[in-house]
């Protein structure tokens, strides 16, 4: 949560030198970048092994999909709690 109204954060910007603010926020960029990568990749993988799978019916193709999407929102929201 960010505190403050606008002009008080602009004025943390304007304070900081702009060579370190630009490296700070290309940190942040590739950090998220990374993380970004590492969850699509989560989520491929999950999905590729469902599709090795070879499920004999439709019925347990849905009950590992409904498996797959309660775990991704069993993440949200425990990313979601702890954040705010």
């Amino acid at each position: 949560m960010v505190t403050g109204n606008r002009n008080q954060r602009e004025g943390v910007t304007s304070a900081m030198d702009p060579g370190l603010f630009k490296q700070i926020n290309q940190r942040v960029q590739e950090e998220l970048l990374k993380k970004e990568i590492e969850v699509v990749q989560y989520g491929l993988t999950e999905l590729e092994r469902l599709i090795e799978k070879r499920h004999q019916d439709m019925a347990s193709l849905q009950v590992d999909l409904k498996g797959l999407v309660q775990k991704f929102q069993n993440r949200l929201k425990i990313l979601k709690t702890s954040r705010m």
